[in-house]
């Protein structure tokens, strides 16, 4: 049951000590749908660039694995655009997997390589594992619409 999508927000009796601490925080399902402003953010945490990597029928000779992932989800519509053995789905909320309408940008939590890459106007990136690429991440700044690569610097990298 781990590996069918989508999967539904953590039970709130499991969040009950960190809503009193965060009041405002907020636990979404997988995948998760964000309207901000005019955008439409889609975020989904799942290792689909590893899967489709491995299930490619047609490896990219160029190597640029981001623009292939990019156009291939932006033009087939889905999050999961994989056979039913590979990524299994509730039928019935399918839907949620569903990028139509193009979203302005999809978040990949994959422990891939950290990516930026655009197709048809929706950016699609990946900010890799934080724990193993030195504490960094992908800020969206939204009134430009870019991704910049950020980082927390270590305590050698800390100037005084």
């Amino acid at each position: 049951i781990s590996g069918i999508y989508p999967r539904p927000p953590l039970p709130q009796h499991l969040t009950t000590e960190i809503r009193e601490l965060v009041p405002n925080a907020e636990f979404l399902s997988n995948p998760a749908r964000i309207q901000y402003c005019t955008q439409e953010i889609v975020v989904f945490r799942e290792d689909i660039v590893t899967k489709m990597c491995r299930n490619a029928v047609y490896f990219p000779d160029t190597q640029d694995i981001a623009d292939h992932f990019a156009r291939t989800l932006c033009c087939q519509g889905h999050l999961a655009p994989l056979p039913l053995h590979t990524a299994p789905v509730y039928w019935d909320f399918d839907r949620s997997l569903s990028l139509y309408p193009l979203p302005d940008l999809v978040v990949v939590a994959d422990k891939f390589e950290p990516f930026t890459a655009e197709y048809m106007g929706c950016q699609v990136i990946n900010p890799g594992s934080f724990k193993r690429r030195d504490f960094s991440f992908k800020t969206y700044i939204a009134a430009s619409r870019t991704v910049e690569d950020s980082e927390i610097p270590g305590d050698d990298q800390i100037m005084e």
